[in-house]
């Protein structure tokens, strides 16, 4: 039984869904961006950072710039760098990818390491 593009994005966004509901009590940032939206906005960037697609989907970039327009301060970063972090993790994001998406859609604030090893405090 073949597996297709469409049903592999939608069992990806349905669990970071479930993830983030089992998670959001566990986690506690203090920045005004939530983990519900970097998971939203990253979305449709999904099959670039998965590693399924070589360029990011047309709908990537245009998200991540209108989540980067709400970052504002370190707060905000470090609520970014911690979601990023942990649904890196759960989801086998390509690190390599993840590194070059802020460039490929030239965004500034959002500019966040994302690595399994990454202190988010230390994040300005």
């Amino acid at each position: 039984m073949a597996v297709s593009k469409k049903m592999v994005e939608a069992v990806f966004v349905v669990g970071l869904v479930v993830t983030m509901m089992n998670v959001w009590g566990a986690v506690s940032v203090e920045g005004a961006i939530s983990c519900n939206q970097v998971v939203s906005a990253m979305t449709p960037c999904a099959t670039y950072l998965l590693g399924n697609a070589a360029t990011p989907a047309a709908a990537c970039c245009p998200s991540i710039r209108g989540l980067d327009s709400q970052v504002k301060a370190t707060p905000d970063r470090q609520a970014v760098c911690n979601c990023l972090k942990t649904q890196a993790q759960s989801y086998g994001v390509k690190l390599g990818k993840a590194a070059n998406l802020p460039g490929l859609c030239k965004v500034t604030d959002l500019n966040v390491p994302i690595s399994p090893n990454v202190d988010c405090s230390k994040v300005h």
